[in-house]
């Protein structure tokens, strides 16, 4: 394939342009793909790369990318499942060792000493070192993107003193005391490991930490190194010469963009591509339609993902604890579930996620129930009809289609309901500023922990992620409290008890959780689910 290649070409000579199916016998014949090439693995995804800044990437591809191509200190382990050959999850609590060979707790588990792997060099020959560790750190701690907030709040470091050197390789975080999500808050990906002298070669003045030169290019060190990076086509990964970790089977990674779900599934049935990525890369509509499908398998595995109807508090009516419940009376999940998740997802029975430690699946009272609905609408006492616009994002077509099952049980209880779509974009700036009154939201938390989930969407000083705008002073103080709690039994406790007053105060209207789902070619294995859901690809392999 030419590497100028575009997207319509791609889809013309794989045979998946629609019109070209259509012609008959006198369409072009597909020419030799690097599909069939047994060591280059062709993705198709749904995203594209925004920053390869670790500290400061959105998008999911930026993820994906990043998380191929650099290393952090440590990442988190993972398991065989059981009934799903060639499929691992993540456990809570269990990390591997990847830049760092091994790590101990000291003070009272307040530090983290890390061992740096000795041997390990960047693409530039430079080795990586303990001083590696602590640019690396320093940088996420101070530069323009988000770990800035993300490190003093979960690892309670404030000051790039507190990432020390001990010698060339031993590096060392002191905490302001033991925090329960250190060792997970390091494994993100957002700690990768840079090449100092690359970066610091590229600041300015104006950009001390190389921001805008990160924004397309790398500067780490990982099972792939980034070979291509051409917006909007596609992005190229080869492995690394001399890796650490055994070479992968896949020696070339193709990552194509292609941003039309029909185009991907005709890609995967032609098989002009061995996998389809992204979130959500296929709807489970898709997903259901290629069960069965000769030359090509499926799998899934329950996720952290949870979807939610998010009620903004600070608008009327949904400052009325009533009209809340009702809402979720209302809601026919038993009917979405079958209808719009064809059985890839979960009912939501709580706002921590099913495979989060304490999650309480036991406690909520709300079913489909319009006559209690109504009930609640009239004791609530408000003026019906009510019109209200619902915000969905343009391109989740689970969004769009669990909308429409929304509106028409909402209706009966007293809306008028509006169903808008927004960009991905838009949704985002309007959900921030508080103008959604009523919205279809996504949330997924990179780290498995209930305190960090609860933190971001619950606290009522978060002013980016609390998007139901609920403010309780009693759940603030529960946070505050118990987020680096080390007692597990106590911390689960007060888990426990901000979750019942969560679905008591029916801050959101409870939906499902999103498994996680891949189709692929049949002959492919060895596929890795971790906690933030994106594929390292350095396992995967034929057979």
């Amino acid at each position: 394939m030419s590497a100028r290649m575009d997207r319509r070409s791609f889809l013309k000579v794989t045979g998946g342009a629609a019109a070209a199916a259509a012609a008959g016998p006198a369409v072009l014949r597909p020419r030799p793909s690097e599909a069939q090439d047994p060591n280059t693995l062709v993705v198709a995804w749904d995203s594209d790369i925004d920053t390869l800044d670790p500290s400061a990437f959105k998008s999911n591809g930026g993820y994906v990318t990043i998380a191929n191509i650099c290393d952090g200190p440590i990442g988190w382990k993972v398991r065989p499942i059981e009934g799903k050959p060639g499929v691992f999850r993540s456990r809570p609590g269990e990390f591997d060792g990847m830049l760092a060979e091994s790590w101990k707790e000291e003070d009272d588990r307040a530090t983290l000493v890390f061992k740096v792997r000795r041997g390990v060099k960047f693409p530039s020959g430079r080795p990586v070192t303990a001083h590696s560790f602590k640019y690396s750190f320093d940088r996420g701690l101070q530069s323009p993107g988000y770990m800035k907030l993300i490190i003093p709040r979960l690892i309670q470091v404030t000051d790039p003193a507190q990432f020390e050197v001990r010698d060339d390789y031993t590096f060392a975080i002191k905490m302001k005391a033991y925090g329960p999500m250190a060792l997970d808050t390091v494994a993100l990906s957002n700690n990768a490991i840079l090449d100092v002298d690359e970066v610091k070669a590229h600041a300015t003045k104006e950009d001390p930490w190389a921001a805008e030169w990160l924004k397309r290019n790398a500067a780490g060190v990982g099972p792939y190194r980034l070979v291509k990076n051409e917006p909007g086509v596609e992005i190229v990964l080869e492995a690394t010469p001399n890796y650490w970790r055994p070479k992968p089977q896949f020696e070339r990674i193709v990552l194509k963009l292609v941003p039309n779900e029909a185009d991907r599934v005709l890609l995967l049935k032609r098989k002009a591509i061995q996998l389809v990525s992204g979130r959500p890369g296929l709807s489970p509509k898709n997903v259901k339609s290629l069960e069965g499908e000769p030359g090509l398998k499926i799998v899934q595995v329950p996720d952290t993902s949870c979807n939610y109807l998010g009620m903004n508090q600070k608008k009327p009516p949904f400052d009325n604890l009533l009209v809340r419940r009702a809402v979720n009376y209302a809601i026919p999940i038993q009917a979405i579930l079958p209808n719009v998740l064809y059985g890839y997802g979960q009912q939501m029975k709580s706002p921590v996620p099913s495979l989060t430690p304490s999650h309480l699946g036991d406690y909520s009272p709300y079913k489909h129930d319009i006559a209690r609905a109504k009930a609640l609408m009239k004791e609530a006492g408000v003026k019906t009809p009510i019109p209200v616009d619902l915000a969905i994002r343009v391109g989740w077509p689970t969004h769009e289609q669990a909308a429409v099952w929304i509106q028409r049980e909402l209706d009966q209880i007293g809306f008028k309901v509006n169903i808008v779509k927004e960009s991905d974009a838009t949704f985002r700036q309007v959900a921030i500023k508080g103008d959604h009154a009523l919205s279809i939201e996504s949330w997924q938390s990179w780290i498995n922990d209930p305190f960090y989930h609860l933190s971001f969407l619950f606290d009522s000083r978060q002013k980016f992620t609390n998007l139901s705008f609920y403010h309780s002073e009693k759940v603030n103080q529960l946070i505050d409290d118990n987020m680096h709690e080390p007692n597990v039994a106590k911390r689960n406790a007060a888990s426990q008890e901000v979750q019942k007053i969560i679905i008591d105060d029916a801050v959101w209207g409870l939906l499902w959780y999103d498994n996680w789902v891949r189709v692929m070619t049949a002959d492919l294995s060895g596929f890795e689910k971790r906690w933030d859901t994106f594929e390292r690809y350095h396992a995967v392999r034929r057979g």
